[in-house]
């Protein structure tokens, strides 16, 4: 038990670092996703009926709820270690006896917190304004945890990578973001044009807003074996390679 001690203070601390400012980690995601839904539902809903038949309001909030898992996991994650190498107190933890896979884990659970939290309640608040309701709850649960892992441990990724604060705004910036936007949030793909349908299928956000789409509403455009076999996937992956970065000690001192 004694040797779980530094692992579980690393976890606290993490889960502290947010939990005590959640007006400006929490609350601002979950403010913005409700804006989505009065802009892009209750307005722009009005001219599309239907997608997929589900109303339009009701077909975008699993993107929207992904969107906030996605963006407060990496920002949580890439935040919290790029500040620790910034003021050398990543030093104070890499000389503990704690394993690189311990490390890469607390950080990482911090920012699947924080974006389970962000997803949940957002999923929540919109099924008491809308008519959502949750098709598939467990596979919900695991997709949202394997959203939250892959970004979460992309931001340990990016946090590494990084030498000043415009590093690590260009990953989520010209990476993500645009990915989101064009991976299938606030719409189908099947109303695309063929070469875009196409051009959209190397995007692997559509997958991971696709299986999540079908998790909690019962439908989707793409096969969802395939789906959640790459969003599992990803996050496995995503997270070996923060494991692998912290056990060769890529750039953890600055």
């Amino acid at each position: 038990m004694k040797s779980l001690i530094p692992f579980l203070t690393l976890i606290e601390r993490e889960y502290y670092r947010f939990a005590r400012l959640a007006a400006q980690t929490i609350a601002p995601p979950i403010i913005m996703t409700l804006l989505f839904v009065v802009i892009f539902g209750y307005s722009l809903g009005q001219g599309i009926q239907t997608v997929l038949g589900l109303p339009y309001i009701v077909y975008i909030l699993p993107g929207l709820a992904g969107m906030g898992v996605i963006t407060n996991s990496y920002s949580n994650s890439s935040t919290s270690l790029f500040m620790a190498r910034i003021d050398r107190s990543i030093e104070n933890i890499v000389v503990a006896p704690i394993a690189p896979i311990k490390i890469a884990l607390a950080f990482v659970i911090g920012g699947v917190t924080r974006g389970v939290a962000v997803g949940g309640v957002t999923l929540l608040v919109a099924s008491l304004l809308t008519d959502l309701a949750f098709h598939h709850l467990l596979l919900m649960v695991v997709l949202l945890l394997a959203l939250a892992t892959t970004f979460s441990s992309l931001g340990i990724v990016s946090a590494l990578w990084a030498e000043d604060w415009d590093h690590l705004a260009t990953f989520s910036n010209f990476f993500i973001t645009p990915m989101i936007y064009l991976g299938g949030v606030f719409y189908s793909i099947a109303t695309l044009p063929p070469l875009w349908q196409k051009v959209s299928y190397a995007n692997p956000m559509l997958y991971l807003i696709d299986g999540f789409r079908f998790s909690v509403l019962g439908v989707s455009d793409l096969s969802p074996i395939l789906t959640i076999g790459i969003s599992v996937g990803l996050a496995a992956v995503a997270f070996s390679l923060a494991v692998w970065l912290f056990r060769v000690g890529y750039k953890i001192i600055v």
